[in-house]
């Protein structure tokens, strides 16, 4: 009797993964990181000391999108092997017109990109070392430790350090429909985005970033390797830069694909 209730359990148990990964956004994919923060925190007293929450971007974010989150941001990243390049778009809302822009931006040359990266790597971030090793610090030392800290601080919130390797951008005007169906179409798929099964180990390939504001938080997710709905919407992000960079932007064409894909 045992062994035809582990049995049925373990049927259960392999129906239930299967249904699981067949309902998954990915499958034993690439890695992935999904975050949802506040998109403002407090640095000070007041709320002239508020500022963008930038703890989840990466050096290359800062570079591409300095000291603000846009309501959309779409960043493509090839490997260091690959031929590609980085390149990326926000899209921008003006409050007084009420009207929407969209900046993209391209840096064909790779070396020189991760080149930057390495070297804008040891200067933001932080020395971390255990309490135990703090102990066996002299004051000096521990007071040298805390201000290298404190500059590591300064210069994150700071966009001089990034600025200098930011590429030039071109900016469209584009509808609201547009913009606000894009928008609602990427608050869906990272709502619904999962995951099923181990992912493998992956040397090579590119990496997307899809990145919004939703009221008072800001969500993000990043993935090596995208599939499915995910792999559908960098190829469309990535066909807007392309189009975009020749001045062939096709609002109707991307209204469509956003009304046909289901998430």
């Amino acid at each position: 009797m045992k062994k035809v209730i582990f049995l049925i359990t373990g049927l259960i148990m392999f129906d239930c993964r299967i249904a699981s990964s067949q309902n998954a956004d990915h499958i034993e994919g690439g890695h992935f990181l999904k975050r949802i923060e506040y998109n403002i925190i407090i640095r000070g007293w007041t709320e002239a000391d508020n500022s963008y929450n930038l703890d989840g971007k990466s050096i290359l974010d800062r570079i591409l999108f300095g000291r603000i989150n846009s309501p959309i941001e779409f960043v493509f990243e090839d490997s260091p092997e690959g031929d590609d390049e980085v390149s990326a778009f926000r899209i921008v809302r003006n409050s007084q017109t009420d009207s929407y822009q969209l900046e993209i931006m391209r840096m064909p040359d790779l070396e020189k990109v991760y080149n930057a990266i390495k070297v804008l790597s040891t200067k933001v971030n932080e020395t971390l070392i255990s309490p135990e090793l703090i102990q066996m610090l002299s004051l000096e030392g521990r007071a040298l430790l805390d201000e290298h800290n404190k500059e590591v601080y300064r210069i994150r919130l700071s966009d001089d350090l990034f600025k200098p390797y930011r590429p030039e951008s071109k900016t469209f005007q584009i509808s609201n429909e547009f913009a606000e169906k894009l928008h609602n179409k990427i608050v869906t798929l990272i709502d619904n985005f999962k995951a099923a099964g181990i992912p493998p180990i992956i040397f090579d390939g590119y990496r997307v970033t899809f990145r919004i504001v939703v009221e008072n938080e800001v969500w993000s997710l990043s993935i090596h390797m995208p599939q499915k709905n995910a792999l559908i919407m960098a190829n469309l992000c990535r066909q807007i830069i392309e189009d975009a960079d020749v001045n062939k932007l096709n609002e109707t064409k991307y209204i469509a694909l956003l009304d046909d894909l289901r998430l």
